[in-house]
């Protein structure tokens, strides 16, 4: 049966990427380059991924090898991800925005922010009660002034965006 010289080359490629990924959390999988091209590199550290799963050793990738490193890949991928995020923030409509009079989560998530960021970044702390009120206005309006956004006591996205980067930079510093 003939092959496809592409087909190999993409093989190859994948064989890389996984070996790679598993490189990165595993001192014991040497760090390959991911280029396609056959090579005492990329067959030691398949060697390398087969002593250590319990495969035998024999630097080919048979049917076994690839299951076998395409889950260990997978897992990798989902173990080392960094968390998922959210976002309490609408995203609908358009213009939409916190604002004197909402209540919920969102507020919530923004009074916490202020709170945490207040500990860091000089804006005045505020209670987390789930409802936007007047202190909240005044510290969005802080946060606005301070970090050259508009100034309209509103959480809109942009708003929001700046909220978070403060808030991830806050911890950064905790």
């Amino acid at each position: 049966m003939a092959t496809n010289s592409r087909t190999e080359a993409d093989a190859r490629n994948n064989l890389q990427k996984y070996l790679r990924q598993l490189s990165y959390f595993d001192s014991e999988i040497p760090f390959i380059p991911i280029d396609g091209n056959k090579g005492s590199t990329t067959t030691d550290a398949l060697r390398a991924y087969q002593a250590k799963r319990g495969l035998p050793v024999t630097g080919v990738a048979d049917r076994e090898t690839w299951e076998a490193l395409y889950e260990d890949y997978l897992i990798s991928l989902e173990e080392e991800a960094p968390p998922a995020g959210f976002s309490p923030f609408p995203s609908e409509p358009k213009d939409y925005a916190l604002k004197i009079g909402n209540e919920g989560f969102a507020v919530s998530a923004v009074q916490h922010i202020l709170e945490e960021i207040s500990v860091v970044f000089p804006i005045t702390p505020i209670e987390v009660m789930g409802i936007y009120d007047d202190a909240t206005r005044d510290a969005v309006s802080e946060v606005q002034v301070r970090y050259l956004l508009p100034v309209t006591g509103e959480v809109d996205k942009l708003t929001w965006n700046a909220l978070v980067r403060l808030y991830e930079s806050a911890h950064l510093y905790q």
